[in-house]
């Protein structure tokens, strides 16, 4: 069972929750959600992958700030379902990682998520790609 959110812009979560945001391996966090994490969150520059403060980053663009390949992408969200796992009583509000700067579809996106943790909070915009 899936858990999902309104999607609506978010400053502040609970001390439990973490930020999750597409990112560029360089960990240049200049707009998007990857800037509201950087502002709010705790997410440091140079980081661009993984837990940094209340955030948790997976890359979507290489360090030229190029998309990368969907496969390349699997990879990062796949280990975040295993730190999510591992991390089971953080809860964690992703965003709509790799659907704005980068330019996947969400039809690209969400299914890359399917089998995440019950301690994950999507948004509601992947409800029709990841229930079918």
């Amino acid at each position: 069972m899936y858990r999902y959110h309104n999607e609506e812009k978010v400053t502040a979560l609970p001390n439990d929750q973490i930020f999750v945001f597409g990112s560029n391996l360089a960990g240049n966090h200049y707009r998007g959600a990857a800037k509201t994490a950087l502002e709010n969150f705790g997410a440091m520059q140079g980081v661009g992958r993984g837990w940094s403060g209340q955030s948790f980053a997976i890359p979507t663009k290489n360090e030229h700030d190029q998309a990368m390949p969907l496969h390349q992408i699997q990879h990062y969200i796949d280990d975040f379902k295993i730190y999510t796992r591992n991390h089971a009583k953080l809860t964690y509000f992703v965003t709509g990682v790799g659907c704005g700067s980068t330019g996947f579809h969400l039809q690209d996106i969400a299914p890359l998520f399917k089998g995440i943790s019950e301690n994950v909070i999507l948004p509601s915009r992947f409800k029709q790609f990841l229930e079918q």
